[in-house]
């Protein structure tokens, strides 16, 4: 519970930072100055999201104005499919991500709210840009998103969503990132981690390999991608709680093979000292 209330009070501690930061900056340059320059940042964003667009689209096929259509799709472990069908205007760098053909939400845990699907497509949005943008709603502006409703990416209020954020997150990343022949999926997921009893709960996200590109190889043992997260130092586990952690190792060859191999995986091996 301590720790939990330790992450809460971060949180407050963040948010009147940014509240008191803000302020001082609308003291200094005063409030329309700082809305301007906001609304310019937002704006440098779209523009530059449209130029890869539209940049994309005529290399697809050439110089016609005709808008390009992409598709890619990939499965859940259960055979759950996540589509996409991606329509881009090389007129005006404008697209439609249309994942019409998910299949339906799950009685498993791993539904997705639209707000996570909403996050994995501006995340390869960014790193597609290849240029240093400051993450802000401008990056959407000249994008529609179409989501199936009582889909697992748009599920019922009543729908589990646990681990839609950990698990279907990466494999919506994945798919976008396919549509655009940008790079070899990575391990799938976040590769969650949890044990505890009813003393404690312990909760980590693995690392992975990353997916090769077309010019260089994956990455072995690292978080990509919607893993924005870092594990437990083994010292600081083992202290910590009642393990043991007997291996923790690259997993070789696990990457596959081809002139640019993906990343190798990870093997984390736990001994539990005490019954749970």
């Amino acid at each position: 519970m301590s720790d939990v209330l330790s992450d809460l009070k971060a949180q407050v501690a963040a948010n009147s930072k940014g509240i008191e930061l803000l302020s001082t900056l609308m003291q200094q340059y005063t409030q329309p100055v700082v809305v301007a320059y906001m609304a310019n940042v937002q704006k440098t964003a779209s523009q530059c999201v449209r130029s890869m667009l539209a940049n994309f689209a005529k290399r697809g096929h050439g110089d016609s104005s005709a808008p390009l259509v992409v598709c890619a799709d990939d499965r859940m472990d259960d055979g759950n499919p996540v589509c996409l069908r991606l329509t881009i205007n090389p007129g005006d760098g404008t697209a439609h991500f249309d994942f019409a053909g998910t299949g339906p939400q799950v009685f498993g845990n791993w539904n997705a709210p639209r707000a996570v699907t909403t996050a994995a497509v501006i995340y390869c949005l960014r790193i597609l840009v290849g240029q240093d943008i400051p993450l802000n709603s401008g990056c959407l502006e000249p994008i529609r998103i179409s989501i199936p409703a009582n889909s697992m990416l748009d599920p019922a209020p009543d729908a589990a969503v646990c681990a839609g954020n950990v698990l279907t997150s990466m494999r919506i990343t994945d798919v976008v990132l396919k549509a655009f022949g940008a790079v070899a999926a990575s391990q799938g997921c976040m590769n969650n981690f949890s044990f505890g009893d009813e003393g404690f709960g312990y909760y980590e996200t693995i690392a992975g390999g990353s997916g090769a590109g077309p010019g260089w190889c994956g990455t072995s043992a690292v978080h990509c991608h919607m893993t924005n997260t870092r594990m437990t130092d083994v010292e600081i586990m083992e202290k910590r709680y009642p393990v043991l952690v007997q291996e923790f190792s690259i997993r070789r060859g696990s990457g596959g093979t081809g002139k640019f191999e993906g990343g190798c995986g990870v093997v984390r091996e736990i001994c539990f000292l005490r019954d749970g």
